[in-house]
């Protein structure tokens, strides 16, 4: 089946979740990419693309489309148990096992490329954008200053993402760290720069710029 194939499915889906009318897809694109975006957090040609991925291991363990979007909706708006299988009109248990199993085959995907950011992009200078993300925690007693995020004033795990910049995509995710014990330059350092080819550098912030001056020897 193909991708047009898949959004004329994916829209018929989407359809009754959305309390819009399938045929309307195409007289009322706006209204159904606002309402798509606000409900799973991606547009529907991006579900389309992240179905196609996930479709064979999604089959084989007896979910559905509407499963998929339970689970995409979950991610987005991390509403209760009660709250979503009463939005989907189902019970709870059936929401809970369909969207945890989503989850785990969600978990097992493999589409994070360093390589990518090349795609729609040549140039080296930089090659793709860097930030951090702090993540918080429930404190620690005793306190353990090694998980103190100076962002947030409280224990923190912290990751770094790259994202390219010619294609709308991740390329490089790393971290989980303690926020304390990992400052932002110490994560590219450690984790990205050793990825860079000769002459290679990638977009920073501004703060974080003007702490690294290496490129890729």
């Amino acid at each position: 089946m193909d991708w047009n194939e898949q959004l004329t499915l994916m829209v018929s889906r989407a359809a009754l979740l959305l309390n819009l009318s399938g045929d309307s897809f195409y007289r009322k694109k706006l209204v159904w990419k606002q309402r798509f975006v606000a409900k799973f957090g991606l547009s529907i040609e991006s579900a389309v693309d992240l179905w196609l991925i996930v479709a064979e291991p999604v089959l084989a363990d007896k979910l559905t489309k509407v499963h998929f979007l339970w689970c995409l909706n979950f991610l987005k708006e991390y509403n209760t148990e009660l709250s979503s299988s009463s939005t989907f009109k189902t019970s709870p248990t059936n929401w809970r096992d369909k969207v945890w199993r989503m989850i785990r085959i969600f978990n097992g995907m493999n589409e994070i490329h360093f390589e990518d950011r090349f795609e729609g992009w040549n140039s080296m200078v930089p090659s793709c954008y860097v930030d951090g993300i702090d993540v918080l925690i429930q404190e620690t007693r005793p306190f353990n200053k090694g998980l103190f995020s100076h962002k947030f004033k409280h224990a923190g795990l912290r990751y770094q993402v790259a994202s390219a910049i010619g294609v709308s995509k991740f390329v490089h995710v790393s971290g989980g760290v303690p926020c304390g014990e990992w400052p932002d330059i110490k994560m590219v350092r450690t984790n990205l720069l050793p990825k860079l080819r000769q002459g290679e550098k990638v977009g920073l912030p501004l703060l974080l710029s003007r702490s690294i001056t290496e490129t890729c020897h």
